[in-house]
């Protein structure tokens, strides 16, 4: 519901700018123990992101899942030119930018990570297989996450 709401929230944004908007969720309720509000925020800012980068064309796809360890697992993926080859670990880093256009200070995705390391999971970007970036946020389940702060 809170994936669902931050894309409503952030389409006309993206509409505005060039893109489609897609927002997959699982069949079932996925619970995620932690701060509502910080979380908003990370996924905020990864979808800002995608409407900045994403080369103002195509689809920004969110998809909100399982892995296949049982974590819960958000997507959002762009159709743009991707990410450029050993670059993938650093667009996390503070004041890291791919582009030097004035836009941003290189927080955003830095943000991101610490928010989603606050709540014992990760963050990896990778390229789509049919081009464009793909930011992949994995957190444990309700059940790992209480285990971890018990």
């Amino acid at each position: 519901a809170m994936a669902q709401r931050v894309v409503v929230d952030l389409a006309p944004l993206a509409f505005a700018a060039g893109y489609e908007i897609d927002f997959r969720a699982h069949e079932s309720v996925i619970h995620i123990w932690g701060d509502q509000t910080a979380l908003e925020r990370a996924l905020t800012n990864l979808v800002q992101n995608a409407i900045q980068h994403g080369g103002r064309r195509g689809t920004i796809t969110v998809r909100v899942g399982k892995a296949l360890s049982g974590a819960s697992e958000v997507e959002v993926c762009d159709e743009g030119e991707g990410i450029p080859p050993g670059e993938a670990e650093r667009i996390v880093e503070p004041f890291h930018r791919l582009r030097h256009d004035g836009k941003g200070a290189g927080l955003g995705l830095n943000l991101v990570r610490e928010i989603v390391h606050l709540h014992g999971g990760h963050v990896s970007a990778t390229n789509a297989p049919n081009g464009g970036a793909c930011l992949n946020v994995v957190l444990p389940s309700a059940s790992e996450q209480r285990v971890l702060t018990n």
